[in-house]
């Protein structure tokens, strides 16, 4: 499967702008041959604009969906992106996925929120994503998300070929993308996936280097800090043989961990 990673910061507060990015780069990862475009972490709304969330967060079946929606069944390919959730009168940082017809997937809400900034805007999501697409298995994440091993053993344990991470890291963290993502990649022995934001967004300088880990902790591809359309081929079922043979989660001595 080929996977494309647009790494991009779009128009921070402008959804119309960024639903037009979100088409152009479709238009171009399906000329490319992709089967997913993943975009990053708030795409749809921006990520540093402070009080504007609020009014800017939709339903996940709400009018940016609906536009998001047929993007995807226009290009004829599966769609990642972020971007703020309200339900149930709280506000969530959500990333949505929606198939190449444009049906929703899976909608996943981070579970772990960085910062003051982060706990102010948004409620925490309080349930994994993991769900079958295409011939694979996934689970989803949001950027923080990665810093916790558990969360991606447990994809893992339920059968994941690859994680797919969205993010706003920022230039201080690269060890997130150069360190944190091969390492879940090698431990679990799955694919990481990770789409950032680059350039600069009010005041914050994000850490680019989006890019793509092989189950053996490989990079398969990355990106500098400049904005890119980033293409991974991904051969899931090479890596299920190899898993079949030897698999580290066959070792593990659970009871030692607990507490």
């Amino acid at each position: 499967m080929k996977i494309a990673l647009g790494q991009t910061i779009g128009t921070p507060g402008d959804v119309r702008a960024n639903l037009q990015l979100m088409r152009r780069l479709a238009r171009e990862a399906a000329t490319q041959g992709a089967a997913l475009l993943l975009l990053p972490e708030l795409f749809l709304s921006g990520y540093n604009i402070g009080d504007a969330v609020p009014g800017l967060a939709e339903p996940s079946e709400g009018p940016s969906a609906i536009a998001a929606g047929a993007i995807a069944a226009e290009a004829g390919l599966a769609i990642l992106y972020g971007y703020p959730e309200r339900a149930a009168g709280a506000v969530y940082n959500s990333a949505l996925l929606l198939d190449r017809t444009g049906r929703p997937v899976a909608n996943y809400r981070k579970t772990h929120l960085w910062g003051e900034f982060e706990r102010a805007q948004f409620q925490p999501g309080t349930a994994t994503c993991l769900f079958d697409f295409a011939g694979a298995r996934f689970g989803l994440m949001i950027c923080y998300d990665i810093d916790f091993p558990e969360l991606a053993r447990r994809y893992a344990l339920g059968g994941a070929d690859a994680i797919l991470a969205i993010s706003a890291t920022t230039a201080p963290y690269s060890v997130v993308p150069r360190k944190l993502i091969p390492a879940r990649a090698y431990e679990n022995q799955l694919f990481m996936l990770f789409c950032d934001r680059t350039g600069g967004e009010h005041g914050l300088d994000y850490a680019g280097e989006s890019g793509v880990a092989a189950p053996d902790g490989e990079i398969l591809a990355a990106c500098s800090r400049e904005e890119a359309l980033l293409i991974a081929e991904l051969d899931f079922e090479r890596y299920r043989q190899s898993r079949a043979g030897w698999r580290f989660a066959d070792d593990r001595r659970p009871e030692l961990y607990s507490g």
